[in-house]
């Protein structure tokens, strides 16, 4: 018996969307805010969470928090490492968790030209949700009297990719 070209149709459409459920797709979650520095802001849209050994001290595993302008999703999907997730974030600020009483951020705008890294007290993350595979919450961070950034950023992360220590 033939199936008729609708039964096809139905049968392609059913097969696609599987097959889609399959594919692993970078997502970005949303950020609000700004960063200002010398000058410069950027307008954070993107929030980002990813998980993996820091780069100075492999046996410590790390949570990374990246703001950004642009949505760099597929970019930090294709890493192999965690220093490798900010290579193409180019207006927008990271935090690191974990990596010791302080948070540790990297401010970074002007396509890269424009970069500030420093330290800041825990409370500067005002978190309305902190697990592994999730941080959200309000990160305030004023800089300004040592001649550093301004961050007021609101955002949710779910973990988008972890990464193993390269032993």
């Amino acid at each position: 018996m033939m199936q008729s070209n609708g039964s096809q149709y139905l049968c392609v459409v059913v097969l696609a969307l599987a097959a889609l459920t399959l594919v692993e797709v970078a997502m970005a979650d949303e950020a609000t805010g700004t960063v200002n520095y010398k000058g410069r802001t950027a307008t954070l849209k993107y929030a980002y969470l990813v998980k993996g050994p820091d780069e100075m001290d492999q046996e410590t595993i790390i949570r990374r928090v990246i703001l950004s302008q642009t949505d760099i999703a597929a970019d930090i999907q294709a890493c192999t490492t965690l220093g490798c997730c900010t290579n193409n974030l180019t207006e927008g600020i990271t935090v690191d968790l974990d990596a010791g009483p302080r948070l540790n951020y990297w401010v970074v705008l002007n396509d890269q030209l424009v970069q500030y890294s420093g330290t800041e007290q825990p409370t500067a993350l005002e978190a309305t949700q902190d697990e592994p595979g999730r941080v959200a919450g309000t990160l305030n961070i004023d800089d300004t009297e040592a001649d550093g950034p301004k961050v007021e950023a609101t955002f949710d992360a779910a973990l988008l990719k972890e990464f193993e220590a390269t032993h």
